[in-house]
């Protein structure tokens, strides 16, 4: 009876060792991740000869990469240092990164409002400035569909390529019951990334909804064809539509 207990102490320790173990590998992967990402963001910056403004951004990025990133009030504080850091920085599109990874940090830290008010200073700053455009888009969706659009239509006006984007607004125009605008976006949404298998889903399903069977059932197969996670999840989905789309 001993022994049995002891085996089973054993195991129950080398399950919990393990488990420690795979959560350190993760967390030190995203956080490798993460610092590749912010010495690429800090390689990009100019900042002439204003010594005291790159030493101010590299704290900044630091903490990103520290190991209290995860901790709420870091978030805030890093977010404060990007928001002074933009001040002092003279390029319009160094301030748009530092207003702009400010948003991302008070988005986690779970203050959507703060997250808004720095993505929108950083398009004022440089329009150019993409992530912030349509994380505003993102923001804007439940409140004001038409801001949300303008947003997205920013993105595109300025990275025409961002398959994402394209499928959102498609998203936007299937929840005002418009297939036809929907579709279209979709489509250039494969056509921007070749193998969006969420885009071939939707369009299935908004041209089943249509009563275009033949449409319906060519992205279905694409989709299928594919044979990727994604398509699973809508799998069910379209086959509704399909079967209503037979029925009527």
């Amino acid at each position: 009876m001993t022994i049995e207990i002891l085996l089973l102490v054993i195991a129950v320790g080398v399950l919990f060792a393990t488990s420690i173990a795979l959560h350190c590998i993760r967390v030190a992967d995203k956080r490798k991740k993460r610092r590749n990402a912010v010495e690429k963001l800090y390689d990009n910056a100019r900042f002439g000869t204003d010594c005291a403004v790159k030493r101010r951004f590299k704290r900044a990025l630091g903490l990103l990469v520290g190991s209290d990133y995860v901790r709420v009030k870091t978030l805030r504080k890093v977010a404060m240092v990007f928001v002074k850091t933009a001040r002092r920085v003279r390029e319009p599109i160094d301030k748009a990164y530092c207003l702009s990874w400010a948003g991302r940090c008070y988005e986690d830290y779970g203050d959507p409002v703060l997250a808004a008010i720095c993505y929108t200073a950083a398009i004022e700053v440089a329009p150019s400035e993409t992530f912030s455009s349509e994380r505003l888009g993102d923001y804007y969706l439940e409140y004001s569909p038409e801001e949300a659009q303008a947003h997205y239509e920013r993105v595109l006006e300025y990275n025409p390529l961002t398959s994402t984007t394209y499928f959102k607004l498609a998203k936007l125009h299937s929840k005002h019951g418009d297939s036809d605008k929907a579709i279209a976006r979709y489509k250039t949404a494969i056509d921007a990334n070749n193998g969006y298998v969420a885009s071939m889903a939707e369009v299935a399903i908004e041209s089943a909804k249509k009563g275009d069977k033949k449409t319906a059932l060519n992205f279905y197969f694409m989709a299928m064809a594919n044979d990727v996670c994604e398509f699973e999840e809508l799998e069910e989905a379209i086959k509704e539509c399909l079967i209503q789309c037979t029925q009527s």
